[in-house]
C-alpha cells in the first residue's frame, strides 16, 4: 500500500503543490492573502510520518522494498506494456510543456508586476504534468 502511494503521480503533484504553498506563504507573506500563509509543519509532519514508515515497510516487505533513486517511482516499466504506457504518457506531458513554455514565458514578462506569480506558475505547471500523467496512466488500466 505505501509503495502504491510513493508511485502515484498524485502523490508528486500533492507534494509540489504543498511544496508551493509553504514557499508562497513563506516569502510573499505580504503579498498573498492570510489564509495562503500555511505554517510548514502542518504540511511537513504527515511527510516525515510517510517517510518513517518506509523502514518499517521495508522490513515487513523485503521483496518489495522501497529504494531511493533518482529514477521518479511513478516509472513501472517492469514489462513492454508498462514501457509503453509509460512511454505514451510522458509523450503527452512532453507535448503540454512544449506548448505551454512560450505561454508561460509571455505571461512571466506580462505579468511581472505580481512578485509571486513565477512561482504560482512553475506550481500550477508541476501540478498539470503529473495530472496529466495520472490520466495517461488510468486510461491504459
Amino acid at each position: 500500500m505505501l509503495k502504491k502511494v510513493f508511485q502515484s503521480p498524485l502523490f508528486n503533484a500533492l507534494l509540489i503543490l504543498s511544496f508551493g504553498l509553504i514557499l508562497l506563504g513563506e516569502h510573499f507573506k505580504n503579498e498573498v492573502p492570510s489564509w495562503l500563509n500555511i505554517d510548514p509543519f502542518v504540511l511537513i509532519i504527515p511527510l516525515f510520518l510517510l517517510m518513517g514508515l518506509i523502514p518499517i515497510h521495508n522490513r515487513k516487505n523485503p521483496n518489495d522494498r522501497i529504494k531511493p533513486t533518482l529514477m521518479p517511482m511513478e516509472f513501472k516499466e517492469e514489462d513492454e506494456g508498462l514501457k509503453w504506457i509509460t512511454f505514451q504518457a510522458t509523450r503527452k506531458v512532453y507535448i503540454f510543456f512544449a506548448s505551454s513554455m512560450p505561454f508561460a514565458i509571455a505571461s512571466v514578462a506580462y505579468l511581472h508586476h505580481i512578485p509571486y506569480y513565477p512561482l504560482l506558475l512553475l506550481i500550477g505547471l508541476g501540478v498539470i504534468q503529473y495530472l496529466i500523467y495520472w490520466y495517461e496512466i488510468r486510461k491504459y488500466r
